[in-house]
């Protein structure tokens, strides 16, 4: 009794198995984030994260937020 394949397998029957397996792990991660939203309804961070903006996990202020100036232009 032998544990290697018999026969190789093709490119092309490699190339599709890959595929469909990440398309269907794509799926299953979008199915399974949650996300967290600003007041003005804009995606923020994972849900299970303490926000960036106020610093609150579940209601409580957890983290202290230091105000910083915003980067208007970045040389590249």
């Amino acid at each position: 009794m032998t544990f290697a394949p018999t026969k190789k397998t093709s490119k092309s029957r490699s190339g599709r198995r890959t595929s469909n397996w990440t398309k269907l792990t794509a799926k299953k991660l979008l199915n399974k984030t949650s996300l967290q939203y600003d007041k003005e309804g804009n995606a923020i961070g994972l849900s299970h994260f303490a926000s960036p903006i106020t610093g609150e996990y579940k209601g409580k202020k957890i983290i202290k937020i230091a105000k910083t100036k915003k980067v208007t232009t970045i040389r590249a």
